[in-house]
Parts: C-alpha cells; sequence; structure tokens
C-alpha cells in the first residue's frame, strides 16, 4: 500500500509523512500492544488513511489479525498498555469509528469470549489496591465502554466500581483517595503515598468514572466518588511554587513541584477536572482546569517543565495537543499560544531527513528510538494530525474524552 500523500510541504506535513512511513515500514511481528506493539501502529495508520483519504487498509488488518491471534493464543497479561484489554479495544474503536473496513465481520462478537476474562483478571489487583487503568485493576475499564451496552457488560462495570468504593479512603470532610502501590514496590510498613496524576492515579479513576457515569453505569456511585476524588485532588495542590499540583502526595503534606505532562502534574490532573467539569455540566471543575492549564503555560524551561522529548506522555507534542484542546472552545490566546509554543518544539526535536528515526524518546538522561502510541513517534503523529484537522477520537485511550 501506498503511504497518504502529503498534501503541502508544510513543516508539519512533511514530519507526519516521515513518522507515517516509518511506521507503515515496520514489519508485522515483535510486540502488539496498544501502547508499543502492533495495535498502536494499525490505529495511527488508520487515522492517517482516514484524514488522507486513501482506502486501502490491507496493511492495518495484518496488524489487526497479528495482534487479535496474539490475544487467542495467550500469554499476554490483560493489561490496557500492552496486553489484551488494550487489543480488544483498538480493534473495537477502529472499527466502531469506521475507521476499517469490516464488510460483514461483527467486531463485537469477535471478542465477546473476552469480557468475563477481563473482568476476572481485572478484580483481582482491584481487589488488591491496584487500580492503574492502564496496567492494574481497571484495565479493562475503556474496553467495556467500547462494547456495545448490554447486561453482563453493566454488571461487570457496576462490580468494578462497587470494588473502588470499597478499597476507598475516606476523610471526615469528604475527601476520597486510594493508596499508590507505586507499581507493586510498595512493601508493609512502608509509609503511604498517593498519586493524584493521571496515568497512574486518582485523576484517572475520576476520568473513567466520568465515563461510566455517562453511559449510564453506577452513576449514583460514580457521582459520589468523583466528587470525593476531586476534592481530594484539589486539597492537595501546593501552595506556592511553579505547578499547582504535586507528582506525589505523603504525609506530612508538603510542596512539592511536577513535571509539565499528561502523566503527572497538573496537565494531565487540570484534563481531568476538565473531563468531570464537562461531564456533570459543573463550572467550578472547568474553572480549576482552566485556571491550572493557564498558569501551566508561563513554564517553558526545560528545567521547570522537564520536558525533553517530543512524545505525548510527557513530551512537548502532549503539551501542544492539550493547550490546544482547551484553548479552542475558550477561544484562549494565552493556552492558544502555549499550544504554538509546545509544536514548534515539537518540529525542533524532529532528527535530520537523512536519519532512519524521525524522533528519539527520552528517559533517565538517554535519549532512544520510540515508535509507540504513548511516548513514540506513533503518538506524536496522532498529535499532528489533530492539528491539521483530523477526528481526535482517538484521545478516549488517554482519558481525555
Amino acid at each position: 500500500m501506498n503511504a497518504p500523500p502529503p498534501v503541502s510541504t508544510s513543516p508539519t506535513i512533511q514530519l507526519l509523512d516521515r513518522i507515517y512511513q516509518h511506521i507503515h515500514r515496520q514489519p508485522v511481528d515483535g510486540e502488539v500492544g496498544l501502547l508499543s506493539g502492533q495495535m498502536g501502529y494499525a490505529l495511527l495508520e488508520a487515522y492517517a488513511n482516514r484524514f488522507f483519504g486513501q482506502t486501502d487498509d490491507s496493511r492495518i488488518w495484518e496488524r489487526l489479525s497479528a495482534s487479535l491471534e496474539a490475544v487467542q493464543q495467550g500469554g499476554l497479561s490483560h493489561s490496557f498498555a500492552d496486553g489484551m484489554a488494550g487489543v480488544a479495544w483498538g480493534f473495537l474503536h477502529l472499527c466502531n469509528h469506521g475507521l476499517v473496513q469490516t464488510d460483514d465481520l461483527d467486531a463485537q462478537d469477535v471478542v465477546a469470549d473476552l469480557d468475563e476474562a477481563l473482568f476476572e483478571l481485572s478484580l483481582e489487583p482491584l481487589q488488591n489496591g491496584d487500580y492503574d487503568y492502564l496496567h492494574g485493576g481497571l484495565s479493562a475499564g475503556l474496553y467495556f465502554l467500547e462494547r456495545q451496552p448490554n447486561p453482563a457488560i453493566a454488571r461487570y462495570v457496576e462490580h468494578l466500581v462497587e470494588t473502588l468504593n470499597k478499597t476507598a479512603l475516606r476523610f471526615p470532610n469528604g475527601d476520597i483517595t486510594w493508596p499508590f502501590t507505586d507499581f507493586g514496590r510498595r512493601k508493609p510498613g512502608d509509609p503511604i503515598r498517593y498519586n493524584p496524576g493521571l496515568s497512574h492515579g486518582t485523576a484517572s479513576i475520576a476520568s473513567l468514572l466520568s465515563l461510566f457515569y455517562e453511559r449510564g453505569y453506577a452513576r449514583a456511585r460514580c457521582a459520589e466518588l468523583i466528587r470525593g476524588t476531586l476534592q481530594w485532588i484539589w486539597n492537595t495542590r501546593n501552595r506556592s511554587g511553579l505547578s499547582v499540583f504535586p507528582t506525589l502526595v505523603s504525609d506530612p503534606r508538603t510542596d512539592q513541584d511536577s513535571r509539565l505532562s499528561w502523566c503527572y502534574g497538573d496537565m494531565g490532573i487540570a484534563s481531568a477536572f476538565a473531563l468531570c467539569g464537562l461531564k456533570f455540566g459543573h463550572q467550578p471543575w472547568q474553572s480549576i482546569a482552566y485556571e491550572t492549564m493557564r498558569k501551566a503555560a508561563q513554564r517553558r524551561e526545560p528545567a521547570d517543565t522537564n520536558v525533553y522529548d517530543a512524545g505525548f506522555c510527557h513530551g512537548s507534542a502532549g503539551l501542544a495537543y492539550l493547550f490546544r484542546r482547551l484553548a479552542r472552545p475558550m477561544a484562549n490566546p494565552v493556552l492558544a499560544e502555549a499550544a504554538d509554543y509546545w509544536m514548534q518544539q515539537t518540529l525542533a526535536f524532529a532528527l535530520p531527513d537523512t536519519d532512519e528515526n524521525v524522533l528519539l524518546a527520552y528517559d533517565s538522561g538517554n535519549h532512544f528510538p520510540n515508535l509507540g502510541l504513548l511516548d513514540g513517534e506513533s503518538s506524536v503523529g496522532l498529535v499532528l494530525l489533530a492539528e491539521l484537522g483530523g477526528p481526535p477520537s482517538w484521545e478516549r485511550f488517554l482519558l481525555l474524552a
């Protein structure tokens, strides 16, 4: 299949084309996960095909088939990030949004046998306090939202919500939160810490519950938990410093600046307040989102942001997208200017045309190739498509809509 043709010579189009070509050349083997494998590549290619009017989706179906076969063969974890839940979500998402040609295929029927297994595999870690939606007890949440509603799905979701309710910590002032297991590293007797962030913390719980609420699942319980959780997050805010919210919270609480990113700190937490404010029609939550991002828009220096690459998770493309998505409906020049700045930074991170890789990801002082959908080239490709006017429905996997 030919790659989508560039429609202009703008730097944005040129970078998008380079990323697409790089992803398109990747063989259909290796990891199949949503955030770092074949399913993520398929997602980018499908959105690019739609934007550029391409109809040949044979390469995408090769990736989908390989991913679904890996699920059928067993051996994958249940997780959303790199396991069964993410593969099944990606497949349903592409089919439900008409991004691949399904002919007479019933996508819902293809994955139906996974429902009970994903529920049970998610329930166990959730009961043990691991609520992480990417890797732990809420991994099945977004998958269930892509499934056609039925009584069994409703029971599964309501059971997950009630398990969250039973494991929650409630404070006399109405705050609600959950201890952070630190990816299983916290041992008995270690001080309890809490994570307010969007990737692995309580902001993700509030965001996912708001989507359950919108769908009509356990609405009263979801509403109660969301209100208490957002109140707790707001009460953990810093009293001074660069960031509104800290990375982690300990007792006794102290101010702690956080990086500027989707995963931890102000941008992701503001997105959770914005999403819940939208779903509930609650203006004070939306105001918190706006004020938090308005302050974040002033941060530019690497020492103040920890931005050293372009990927969505904690890089410049993610910031450009998050500022832009709030700036547009509000027609806000401060947020729009911040989006422009971070988009220019994204273009500046591109390697020379002669390099096989298009962008490098950064972690712990090192840069390395990364093609993934969360913090690699595929994630940047999706942002560039949205910048050019492409549909942003993919943002659901980031708990943004």
